[in-house]
């Protein structure tokens, strides 16, 4: 059975050659543009990792990661939190509450090695 990649971000060119990576890697993917398209994914989806930018309009990805940080821990939910930005105070706190950030640019096929650590049958 394969595993589900929730890719939330605005940028829908990074959604793209995410979700081919990932599909290529044998994953299902749903895209959301914004953590409150996520969140209301997560009412019929539940993923095995979530991978989420920061910036974004509406929701964006740190608040996206508060609002369901318990859900998370409690169903085991590994979340990457990608960003441009240089290291900022918030990033550690995220860390320190179980988030991986990845700082953009990135290399995808490392990503796809992040997932696929986190993923397990």
């Amino acid at each position: 059975m394969s595993k589900t990649v929730l890719v939330i971000d605005d940028d829908e060119s990074l959604q793209m050659v995410l979700e081919i990576a990932l599909k290529q890697a044998g994953y299902n993917i749903e895209l959301a543009s914004n953590g409150a398209e996520a969140l209301e994914r997560l009412d019929a989806v539940q993923p095995d990792v979530i991978i989420s930018d920061v910036m974004m309009p509406q929701m964006d990805g740190v608040e996206f990661f508060r609002t369901i940080q318990e859900r998370l821990r409690y169903d085991n939910i590994p979340i990457i939190v990608m960003t441009a930005l240089g290291r900022k105070a918030w990033m550690s706190e995220l860390e320190g509450e179980g988030a991986v950030i990845i700082q953009k640019p990135f290399n995808v096929d490392e990503l796809v090695s992040l997932v696929d650590m986190y993923v397990t049958d």
